[in-house]
């Protein structure tokens, strides 16, 4: 556990040493909070039948961010290109629909985040990014209300089950945004 705790840290303070004998560039430390709207979908054979698990009904999941802006080349005044470099907390996962016995879930991972996006800073307002990140995902929980062969009309109870052996500790992803930036705060969307 300890080893997910300090790459994050490392990654940080690299980019912060490779850009401190720049010091007329602006450097910026940011916090990102937001909710994510999230789908989870998988598909098996059983018995010669495929059958698809799908977790697609609203439901939004807390995120967490810390990013550190670093100018590399200044398009015009206030306009740069850069990277920023992150580390992260993120829920995820997705919501079943009510099956018509009355069943339905919610699957939720959690899991540390690293990564980088390159970035288009333009006029102080705009944020253009891409970038790759990794996850390490430390808890898979299922809460489900009642059993899905549990006949219709059966008293239901939300349990709680761990369903990590359904996914990897770790993943990789690629992604891109755009920020817009009012005064200190910004408001944005990424995928």
């Amino acid at each position: 556990m300890k080893k997910p705790i300090i790459l994050p840290f490392c990654i940080l303070q690299l980019s912060t040493v490779v850009k401190s004998q720049e010091p007329d560039f602006k450097k910026r430390i940011s916090i990102e909070a937001g909710l994510g709207y999230n789908t989870l979908s998988w598909e098996t054979t059983s018995s010669n039948e495929n059958l698809e698990f799908n977790r697609n009904q609203f439901v939004v999941f807390p995120s967490f961010k810390i990013k550190y802006s670093i100018p590399l080349y200044n398009i015009k005044t206030n306009s740069f290109f850069g990277i920023a470099p992150f580390v992260g907390y993120n829920m995820f996962g997705g919501k079943s629909g009510k099956e018509p016995n009355g069943y339905e879930d919610v699957i939720h991972l959690q899991a540390l985040e690293v990564g980088i996006l390159p970035t288009f800073f333009i006029n102080d307002k705009f944020r253009f990014y891409g970038g790759l990140k990794g996850q390490y995902i430390f808890s898979a929980k299922q809460k489900s209300y009642g059993s899905i062969l549990d006949p219709a009309g059966t008293g239901r109870t939300w349990k709680s089950s761990d369903v990590n052996g359904l996914f990897k500790d770790f993943s990789l992803s690629t992604g891109v945004g755009f920020n817009y930036i009012l005064k200190r705060f910004s408001i944005g969307i990424e995928t």
